[in-house]
């Protein structure tokens, strides 16, 4: 229950500081209420894209752990769950949220990894233009040189200083 109820405050958070920044003086306009998911749904979703099968044959679960046991102090998983429309309020994506480098604050959780899902929970083809979900997409390998790129460019972007994250 906690997990459901961490999600659905940050769903609330969100769609109110969505309402902020859309509000015009002191109008705001009324955020979506979201359109939660039953929980069995949910973890279907989320085990159908633990599950999906990447272009190495790996799962992305089997992926995502590789990328930690290689490179443990630069990509831990955050966590998988699902993701709502902030326009809608509707379940549309599994997101996976992660950190690159050692600090690991909830404020330094990387969002931009997931899958967009259609409404019967298929998964659905990624885009090109989302680079960390390609590189995942395309197996162990490919994802580990994305980790390693990301934390180049994150943590160590001045050879001559210690890592930033």
């Amino acid at each position: 229950m906690k997990i459901t109820m961490d999600r659905v405050a940050r769903g609330a958070m969100h769609a109110v500081v969505a309402a902020c920044l859309w509000g015009s003086g002191s109008t705001l306009f009324a955020a979506p209420k979201l359109k939660i998911l039953p929980a069995a749904q949910e973890a279907a979703w989320i085990q159908a894209v633990k599950r999906h099968r990447t272009k190495d044959g790996a799962t992305v679960a089997e992926v995502l752990a590789y990328a930690e046991k290689m490179r443990p102090r630069a990509f831990k998983v955050e966590r998988i769950e699902v993701g709502y429309n902030g326009a809608t309020g509707i379940a549309d994506a599994v997101t996976i949220g992660y950190w690159i480098g050692s600090k690991r604050t909830p404020d330094d959780v990387y969002v931009d990894l997931g899958y967009s899902m259609s409404p019967d929970g298929r998964i659905m083809p990624v885009p090109p233009n989302e680079p960390t979900a390609t590189a995942l997409e395309s197996g162990r390998n490919a994802f580990l040189r994305a980790v390693d790129d990301a934390y180049r460019d994150t943590c160590r972007s001045d050879p001559d200083h210690p890592p930033a994250c």
